[in-house]
C-alpha cells in the first residue's frame, strides 16, 4: 500500500513541475488552445508569459438545443457555414443533431486515399485549407520546386509543415518562405482542435481538456469531475477575503486557488489549477 502511494506521489509531483517550469519566463508552454477555440479572452499581467486567467463565456447561458462553433449559433439541423467548415477541413457535412434534448455537431470524416498508396519519385502539394492533396508533382518536376527549412528539415513546396515548437500552427511550403516566424507569418495558420465541434457536451457538463506534456495543442482526451475528487492546497491563504475568485478555478463542486491540484484516484493524470477558470489536466509520461 505505501508503495502505491509513493508512486502517485511521484507521478503527480512530476506533473505538477512541468506544469510550474512552462510558467518560467519565456513563451508560454501551458496549452490554453482550448480557451480560444470556446471564445475565452486572456487577460495578461505585465511580467508574465502566460496569461492571468481567461474570462469565458458562460456555458449555463447556453441553449441545449442549439449548436456552438467559432462564436455563431446554429439551430438543429443546419450545416456548418462554408466559413466555419475551414477550420476543420478533414471532416465535411457537418449538421447540428439534437438528441435527448441536446445538440451537437455530426460530421463526416474525409478520406484521402491517394496518400495511402505512395508514388516512386512524386510528391503531394497541399492548399492551407484543404484536408487531401490538390496537386502531385512527380519526376524531373521536382526539381523545379521551391525548398523550404523549418527546424532543420527540408521541404518542397505544396508540402505542409508541422513546426515542434509551435505546435499549435501547420505551415505551407512557398516560394519566398520565412522560417525566422511562425505566428504572423502568412503561409502559417492556426490548427483547430474540435474543441467545440466535437466536445460541447463535455464542455457543458465541466470537464477538462487533458494534454500530453506541455508542448501538445490539442488535448488527447478529457478528465471530467468525479465525486471522489478533493482539493490539495499548495498553502493556505492566510485571509480568505484576500482570494480573488477571479483567480480561482471550478471543476466539478470543486473551487480551487492558483496553484491547487485535484486529487482523486486517477493517477494517470494530474489537474492543477493554473490559468483559471478551468483546470490544466496533463497526461503523465
Amino acid at each position: 500500500m505505501m508503495e502505491k502511494v509513493v508512486i502517485v506521489a511521484v507521478l503527480l509531483c512530476c506533473s505538477l513541475v512541468a506544469l510550474c517550469n512552462a510558467c518560467d519566463d519565456g513563451p508560454c508552454k501551458i496549452p490554453t488552445k482550448h480557451y480560444s477555440e470556446i471564445g475565452c479572452k486572456p487577460i495578461h499581467e505585465k511580467g508574465r508569459s502566460c496569461p492571468i486567467r481567461y474570462e469565458c463565456p458562460s456555458f449555463a447561458d447556453r441553449d441545449n438545443r442549439k449548436c456552438y462553433f467559432n462564436g455563431n449559433i446554429y439551430e438543429p439541423e443546419s450545416r456548418l457555414s462554408k466559413f466555419d467548415e475551414r477550420f476543420s477541413p478533414c471532416y465535411a457535412d457537418c449538421i447540428c443533431v439534437n438528441q435527448n434534448n441536446f445538440s451537437s455537431f455530426i460530421c463526416a470524416s474525409i478520406a484521402c486515399p491517394e496518400i495511402m498508396v505512395r508514388e516512386i519519385d512524386c510528391i503531394f502539394q497541399y492548399s492551407p485549407f484543404e484536408c487531401c492533396p490538390t496537386e502531385k508533382v512527380c519526376g524531373d518536376e521536382i526539381k523545379k520546386l521551391t525548398e523550404c527549412y523549418l527546424e532543420g528539415t527540408r521541404y518542397l513546396e505544396g508540402e505542409m509543415m508541422y513546426p515542434r515548437e509551435e505546435s499549435c500552427y501547420k505551415c505551407s511550403c512557398q516560394k519566398g518562405f520565412d522560417n525566422s516566424t511562425v505566428q504572423g507569418n502568412p503561409n502559417c495558420y492556426e490548427l483547430n482542435c474540435g474543441v467545440e465541434l466535437f466536445n460541447s457536451e463535455l464542455l457543458m457538463n465541466g470537464c477538462s481538456p487533458v494534454f500530453f506534456g506541455t508542448r501538445g495543442c490539442c488535448p488527447i482526451w478529457w478528465r471530467c469531475p468525479s465525486d471522489e475528487d478533493t482539493v490539495i492546497h499548495e498553502e493556505q491563504p492566510e485571509n480568505a477575503n484576500d482570494i480573488n475568485p477571479k483567480l480561482q478555478c471550478k471543476f466539478g463542486k470543486l473551487t480551487l486557488n492558483v496553484g491547487d491540484y485535484v486529487s482523486s484516484n486517477q493517477t494517470t493524470v494530474s489537474c492543477k489549477c493554473s490559468i483559471p477558470p478551468m483546470v490544466h489536466c496533463v497526461q503523465n509520461k
